[in-house]
């Protein structure tokens, strides 16, 4: 596998590689070439811009390496080109992870762009780039996009500190013209993309030159424990559209792997689950203002809690959680009644800036975990639920240094798993199986 791919990453936190690497995919798409792009780590839901829905992210701390390199083999099979990119900077670690983004680079022997905040710097960005050279064994470090460039003159020095560490200068965003440092992700409610975004970063990074580096690409083996297996499976209804981007696509892809037949459920557009359902999954994000609209979907939400009630196999994570219960209450005060599967209420908060990774015990069995095994999650959204119920068990736990047994977190029945930690389906080798297993037995059982 050696399709070109180039990771675009800041020195320090910032949003403007997101930015910069959606404009790049959609100038990039539009001359007629297929696009594969990756964020490094979960996003935002401030910056969850993905317009073939769903974010796409790579995570070490989420499933192993083998995992990692199986789920974007089948993610960039076909495309021309993969473009990668990372809020925090290449050499900084997240809270809750150990993996920096230059590992990630590393791991996929892919070529990176760094992107320079040159804001009051001149011939000293020569130490830090050589710096960083040093300290990114093993990473190609190929070229650099320069943020807040003052003047043409302020461009030439910087440009020949940067020959000397033989790293091409491949784009130069001048202050005050187009996306810059304190920039943020082009948000999923924000597309398609700003026209002034797409002009300024066509003007101002060199597409080809990007391309050229991403063609400097090292050789993969190819990952075959991915396949699209699941014609004949059980059919699982998969929740997005307008209002709800689903937890990961590459989950979507292991779904797939373990046999089932993945359909889209549209929460606002479609009336009912398909008459063939054998499992369904509510995990993603829920934009606040969408919940209304979903809200008045009550044809769909009847469907969902009488199918769930009847024993379909399920699985609501984050703000698929907070549809299952009676009614909820968003940041403006605006309460809407719900699916009414779980007596209970709650409340959304505010959307966390930065994804908090979140490690879960399994402390009974469930559609997807056996009891006592352990996964690392992430919460992209801070919400308050009132618990449902004794007859309503906590299948999950979450280390706390005061708990001794750890917190409950979650509700579950035989069939059902809800919590607001997201995890990957690539998690552990047999989550994705397990939760299938039980979709075809159910299938088996209705017929």
């Amino acid at each position: 596998m050696s399709i070109p791919r180039v990771l675009l990453a800041p020195t320090h936190r910032t949003g403007l590689a997101n930015a910069v690497a959606a404009a790049l995919t959609e100038i990039v798409t539009a001359r007629g070439q297929a696009v594969r792009y990756h964020h490094l780590g979960p996003l935002s839901p401030m910056c969850c811009w993905d317009r073939w829905e769903g974010a796409v992210f790579l995570d070490p701390a989420l499933y192993s390496e083998d995992s990692l390199l199986g789920l974007y083999d089948v993610a960039t099979r076909g495309a021309a080109l993969s473009l990668l990119s990372s809020t925090r900077g290449l050499l900084d670690h997240n809270e809750g992870t150990d993996w920096v983004p230059a590992e990630v680079a590393r791991l996929l022997d892919c070529p990176t762009v760094v992107l320079l905040d040159c804001r009051a710097w001149g011939t000293g960005m020569r130490a830090l780039v050589a710096g960083l050279k040093a300290q990114m064994r093993g990473v190609n470090l190929a070229g650099a996009i320069l943020s807040g460039v003052r003047d043409r003159e302020h461009l030439t020095l910087l440009r020949q500190a940067l020959a000397e560490e033989a790293v091409a200068v491949v784009g130069c965003l001048y202050e005050g013209d187009g996306p810059g440092w304190e920039s943020t992700a082009p948000a999923a409610w924000g597309l398609p993309l700003e026209t002034t975004l797409l002009e300024a970063v066509s003007r101002q990074v060199d597409v080809d030159g990007v391309i050229s580096i991403a063609g400097q690409r090292g050789f993969l083996s190819w990952q075959n424990w991915l396949s699209d297996r699941g014609a004949d499976g059980p059919v699982v209804a998969v929740a997005a559209g307008k209002g709800f981007t689903p937890w990961s696509r590459d989950s979507i892809e292991v779904l797939r792997s373990a046999g089932a037949e993945v359909r889209r459920l549209d929460l606002i557009a479609d009336s009912h689950l398909p008459p063939e359902t054998s499992g369904l999954i509510l995990a993603g994000t829920v934009w606040p203002a969408a919940v209304p609209d979903i809200a008045m979907n009550t044809t769909l939400l009847q469907d969902i809690r009488e199918r769930i009630d009847g024993g379909l196999p399920a699985v609501a994570l984050g703000g698929g959680a907070l549809l299952l219960i009676d009614s909820v209450q968003d940041a403006l005060g605006r309460r809407s009644d719900l699916a009414g599967v779980l007596p209970s209420t709650g409340e959304i908060l505010w959307d966390l800036e930065e994804p908090v990774h979140v490690e879960v015990i399994a402390t009974s069995d469930s559609v997807l975990m056996s009891e006592g095994e352990k996964a690392t999650g992430w919460v992209l959204t801070e919400a308050e639920i009132t618990h449902p119920g004794e007859q309503w068990a906590s299948p999950l736990s979450v280390p706390d240094k005061e708990i001794d047994a750890g917190r409950p977190e979650g509700a579950a029945s035989g069939s059902l798993l809800c919590s607001r930690v997201l995890v990957h389906l690539a998690a552990t080798p047999d989550m994705a199986p397990r939760f299938v297993q039980r979709c075809a037995q159910y299938m088996v059982s209705r017929r």
